[in-house]
């Protein structure tokens, strides 16, 4: 009986694991690819217009991949919390059979 319990609350763990390691794999994805100006970018700039416009397209491609972020994230959480919602129907459907 006591090894039944464990492998359940071993499952258990593992499913609450899983949206944990996927929202920290996206967080070091999503840093690893946001965008800066480099120094060697700004040793180009001849006119003050071409660093405000090259800070405009950093910030407009940083905008996007945050958006992007922001979607994966809720995709993880939501699956996270739709399997949540599925078991406890199931425990609360075993509970009232017994």
């Amino acid at each position: 009986m006591q090894y039944q319990n464990y492998e359940k609350w071993s499952e258990v763990a593992k499913r609450m694991q899983e949206p944990f390691q996927a929202m920290t794999e996206l967080n070091i994805k999503t840093l690893q690819g946001l965008d800066y100006l480099k120094p060697e970018d700004l040793t180009h700039i001849k006119k003050p217009e071409e660093l405000f416009e090259k800070q405009v397209n950093v910030l407009v491609q940083n905008g996007h991949k945050t958006l992007d972020y922001m979607q994966k994230s809720f995709q993880i959480l939501e699956k996270a919390m739709m399997g949540f919602v599925q078991e406890s129907k199931k425990a609360a459907a075993n509970v009232a059979k017994k």
